[in-house]
Parts: structure tokens; sequence; C-alpha cells
């Protein structure tokens, strides 16, 4: 059995019980593969800063989804979340400069979409909880 490094795993096959940590590793396994591609020069420079992104943003996710409730969880999710903003741009520039194939940019566009959709809406119920602490602490 044959199995195609370029394509996510199927959605039967959760590397992780959280939804966003399995996007992020669909986003991860297809970036990986891709970035085997890019030229030379650009693969040792963009391409590892992507993985590395990448990498970070995985981690601090996680990181975040352990972290109780407070203005920390808030400052915590605030981070991976600028960090996957961090990776979109570096993979907007990989197409820009023709690194990285539209075919796969296409297969990256639905998982981006979701982590974006989760990292947002994760962000401001954090926000909103950690505002509620901070008035009880107040009074």
């Amino acid at each position: 059995m044959s199995t195609n490094l370029s394509s996510p795993p199927p959605k039967t096959k959760q590397f992780s019980t959280i939804p966003i940590i399995h996007e992020l590793t669909c986003v991860y396994i297809i970036l990986h593969n891709a970035i085997r591609d890019f030229p030379k020069l650009e693969k040792y420079s963009l391409g590892a800063s992507i993985e590395k992104t990448l990498l970070d943003c995985i981690k601090q996710t996680f990181f975040s989804t352990v972290v109780p409730p407070s203005a920390r969880k808030f400052e915590s999710i605030a981070l991976a979340s600028a960090q996957f903003d961090t990776l979109k741009l570096y993979v907007r520039i990989a197409i820009d400069i023709h690194c990285l194939e539209e075919n796969i940019y296409l297969k990256l566009l639905p998982h981006l979409g979701s982590i974006g959709t989760m990292m947002g809406g994760w962000l401001k119920e954090a926000q909103k909880t950690s505002g509620q602490i901070q008035n009880r602490n107040q009074t």
C-alpha cells in the first residue's frame, strides 16, 4: 500500500483529539513535503522559516490548551495567533516568488481557514474570560 506524502491524513486518522492541533498537523505535513521541492536557496531560508514558524505555532497552540483561564492564557493564545499569521505571510511570500505551487496552496486553504476560525474564536473567548477574571480580582 503506497502513501501519498503530499496529501493530508484522512479525517479518520486523528493525530490529536484537539481539532486545531489536528489541522495544524495537516498543514505541517503538506508544507513539509512541499518544501522539499523548493529551490535550494529558498529551501534553506524561507522554507526553513516556514517550518520553524509552523512548529513554534503548533507548540504554542498546544501549550495554550493546558494553561488555565487567566490573562496568561489570553497572552499565550495571542502568541499562537501571531505565529499563525506569520506562517500565512510566509506562505503568501512562497507563492509570490513561485516556490510554492498553486495546487499545494489550494490544499492548504481549507486547513488555514479552519485554523483561522478556531484561533479567532478561541482568542475572543480567552479575552472575554480574561476580562471577567480581572474584573473579579479588582472588586
